[in-house]
């Protein structure tokens, strides 16, 4: 797999979790296997940039390349701006997070919540495309909800914007993390999209890890 000019070197990567995938678990991820392990979720908001937690969020030091960090927000300038900033400081792959679904991350328009609106979309992803010279990835769910699965539409949004690679999880932000993983979503989107596709939930094999 290649995203960007960057030669991916395996098919299972680590997923970022809030709390979770600090620098050392990166380090030890990358260590036993991880192709690309990227940071936790970054705040785009410029009033949480300096906190002490945003600023071990964007630590890298020691971690071998890429370097991927996790951007989420709603407000597209805002996002291109963080985007810019964590180039700045090391960040050699971007990844948009649209596949969050904490409701504390939902009520600010931000994470899976974005993909009821389309268009909103479309405007992040061309934003942080823009401003940035360095590939950029999206992360997201089947949809809003069962009634509203809308992966297909987002995937070939995200194509068109230039994004260089995609991850679903394949399940909708109202299911969170419950019922089966839809991989058969994947499939669909893999049938209208070139760029590489990562799969991610109810992922229990080295095989089973990624479509291309």
């Amino acid at each position: 797999m290649r995203i960007g000019d960057y030669a991916i070197p395996g098919q299972v990567f680590l997923a970022p979790m809030a709390g979770v995938t600090d620098r050392p678990f990166r380090l030890l991820a990358r260590q036993l296997g991880a192709a690309l392990a990227p940071s936790e979720m970054v705040a785009s908001n410029p009033a949480l940039r300096e906190t002490r937690q945003s600023q071990l969020k964007r630590d890298h030091r020691g971690e071998p390349s890429p370097r991927v960090v996790q951007i989420a927000g709603a407000e597209p300038q805002m996002m291109a701006e963080a985007a810019r900033i964590n180039v700045d400081e090391g960040a050699e792959i971007i990844d948009i997070n649209m596949g969050c679904p904490a409701k504390k991350v939902c009520r600010r328009m931000a994470g899976s919540a974005l993909l009821a609106d389309e268009p909103l979309v479309a405007s992040i992803l061309d934003a942080v495309v823009e401003a940035v010279d360095v590939p950029v990835t999206l992360k997201i769910r089947t949809g809003p909800s069962a009634a509203h699965r809308n992966a297909v539409n987002i995937a070939q949004i995200a194509e068109s914007a230039g994004i260089a690679a995609l991850a679903i999880h394949g399940r909708t932000r109202d299911q969170r993390y419950q019922g089966q993983a839809e991989h058969d979503t994947l499939a669909a989107v893999r049938e209208v999209i070139d760029i590489p596709l990562i799969g991610n939930g109810d992922i229990i094999t080295r095989t089973g890890s990624s479509t291309h």
